[in-house]
């Protein structure tokens, strides 16, 4: 007999028995994957989680999909020298990812999407997710909210290179239109790299060398060139910005999960 499934997009949120019942659907099943990292001093060191999971339950209300439990712990390996940094290994990440994925297909789905909206986790989960496929047959989506925005939105600014940045743009702007409540625009500062030990640095991992356009590779932690953990122009966030970062990064995500379905739906 079968049973009316309760009108939710959360996996969690149902029965054993009712789970059994939408497997047999074969719908997209979104897994968010966050970290628990800084973002300067006026943003939540969960945002990357919070975000994934907003993203996720946005287009699973708006696409049809369910929604995993999130994993709210990733992999923030540069940012350990900052307070709150609560990070996986990459090791143990990976192995996480694809257990979860591994449980997913023994619950009878084939169809899953990660929402993984931190870069240190990209490596970890691309590991987890060509292992799923080699051992289960199953082919794993992967979309990465901040970076999509980071793509999508360099028309809003006069110059991205100089507003983008880790808790700058424009992260601060789409949390300001997510979770208002949790920006504390009071305590932002100015974000700004520098080294003590004479590098010039330009980025996480990365230097100026003179003479060169060229960067080197610098494995440092975050906390060595950075004293707020702020890159980029703080005081650009709003929103209105922040709106815009929605519409382009659900509308993305959106085709993305069309092309997806198109793609790997029973024929």
């Amino acid at each position: 007999m079968t049973m009316a499934l309760p009108a939710t997009h959360r996996l969690g949120e149902l029965s054993w028995t009712q789970v059994k019942e939408l497997a047999e659907q074969d719908p997209i099943i979104l897994l968010p994957i966050g970290a628990v990292e800084q973002h300067g001093p006026h943003l939540p060191i969960h945002e990357d989680s919070i975000v994934a999971e907003w993203v996720a339950d946005k287009l699973a209300k708006e696409n049809g999909c369910y929604v995993a439990p999130a994993l709210n712990y990733g992999h923030s390996g540069t940012f350990r020298g900052y307070n709150g940094n609560l990070s996986l290994s990459q090791a143990t990440l990976r192995n996480v990812t694809y257990e979860i994925i591994e449980a997913l297909v023994r619950s009878g789905f084939r169809r899953i999407v990660i929402i993984d909206n931190n870069g240190g986790n990209v490596g970890p989960v691309t590991g987890a997710g060509l292992d799923a496929r080699r051992d289960f047959g199953v082919l794993i989506g992967h979309l990465y909210p901040w970076q999509l925005g980071y793509a999508l939105m360099r028309d809003v600014y006069d110059d991205p290179g100089r507003a983008y940045g880790h808790g700058a743009e424009p992260e601060h702007s789409a949390m300001l239109a997510m979770f208002p409540d949790q920006v504390q625009g009071d305590l932002a500062v100015a974000g700004g790299l520098e080294s003590s030990s004479g590098w010039n640095p330009t980025s996480y991992t990365e230097a100026a060398i003179p003479g060169y356009d060229v960067r080197g590779t610098v494995f440092w932690d975050f906390s060595e060139v950075s004293s707020t953990g702020c890159t980029g122009d703080v005081s650009l966030g709003s929103a209105k910005i922040g709106e815009i970062w929605i519409e382009r990064v659900i509308g993305f995500c959106s085709a993305y999960l069309r092309e997806y379905d198109r793609n790997t739906s029973a024929k």
